[in-house]
């Protein structure tokens, strides 16, 4: 086989995405065959239809048969590929025609013949190969790849994988995103006029995303996890709010790093200047917490504080007591 790089990214999701299918071979219908040994390479790659079956066979020792489909814009795709009786060994991968050829997925299928697998993906040209096995393997399969626009309304061509090529975004606006499994950080920025409370609304299809704020000299100002509350949620809903200062602000939303998983999401930066009058994480930010004479956004920086470290495990349920031993304030 060439072009046989692999992606870190696609090594983690090989085990989600692959599932024996409850559709037999014999339930697949081809609307049509693949009747030339033009698809043996990558090159000579045979041109499918999105949404349409596509049947084909392995002839003999080591065949290959190469397909190629093209994504317009992002995508939600679905691979189905069922093989009959007689293939006992097949191997499928798919590759990104638009990033140097590199290996995105790979299955050897032994026993199991079928297929049905969920990517997401940026929009690009791809190649879908099916390789029969040195065994003297010849048999009939059928493929269908589907595709489903995932809408996206953030600014930019999709390039912003990077924080020196963020995407410029609104507040008060939401947008639709996603990560790729060819794709899997976005970067966002915005301007501050004025101190206040922003609140990162964050909904989203996956099981967990990493998350990072940097300020106007890309530095780090806090990161985290957001991800389901309980393993039986659909996916996640977040609020975090931050009180910042006037200036320009870069977020970053990645794959998560240790069990990395994709698709949609929307997201929103809401903000509030006079966040005294207003509740932070359900408690009104009106109280001179650190005794220095004004109400002001240490006060307000202090709740967020408190709360964080009671959602993380924090044990003293007494707010003032819990003030006074860390940030050593007496009454």
């Amino acid at each position: 086989m060439n072009f046989k790089r692999i992606r870190k990214s696609a090594a983690l999701v090989l085990s989600a995405v692959l599932a024996a299918s409850a559709v037999p071979f014999s339930g697949i219908t081809a609307s049509a065959v693949d009747t030339d040994l033009s698809g043996n390479t990558l090159l000579q790659s045979d041109e499918i239809t999105l949404g349409k079956l596509v049947s084909g066979a392995i002839t003999e020792n080591d065949d290959d048969d190469w397909y190629k489909f093209t994504l317009s814009e992002p995508s939600k795709i679905s691979v189905a590929y069922g093989a009959d009786s007689a293939m006992f060994w097949s191997h499928v991968y798919m590759y990104d025609g638009t990033n140097d050829n590199s290996l995105i997925y790979e299955q050897t299928l032994k026993n199991t013949k079928n297929i049905n697998a969920i990517f997401y993906l940026t929009a690009g040209d791809y190649y879908f190969c099916v390789h029969g096995g040195s065994n003297g393997d010849r048999a009939k399969y059928d493929l269908k790849i589907a595709a489903d626009s995932s809408s996206l309304n953030v600014p930019g061509d999709g390039s912003n994988n990077a924080i020196g090529d963020a995407a410029e975004i609104e507040l008060e606006t939401k947008y639709n995103a996603q990560i790729s499994l060819n794709d899997d950080i976005d970067y966002y920025t915005f301007d501050l006029e004025k101190e206040g409370s922003v609140t990162f609304d964050f909904a989203g299809g996956l099981n967990a995303v990493d998350w990072a704020l940097y300020d106007n000299k890309d530095d780090l100002i806090k990161h985290g996890i957001y991800q389901k509350n309980d393993v039986k949620d659909s996916r996640i809903t977040k609020k975090n709010n931050l009180i910042l200062k006037p200036g320009k602000y870069t977020v970053a939303v990645g794959a998560n790093e240790k069990a990395a998983s994709y698709g949609q999401y929307t997201f929103s930066f809401n903000y509030v200047e006079k966040y005294n009058d207003t509740a932070a994480n359900g408690i009104i930010a009106a109280a001179d917490l650190n005794r220095d004479g004004t109400i002001n956004s240490i006060d307000a920086s202090i709740i967020l504080v408190y709360y964080s470290y009671c959602a993380t495990g924090g044990k003293e349920t007494d707010m003032n007591k819990w003030i006074e031993e860390n940030y050593n304030i007496k009454k």
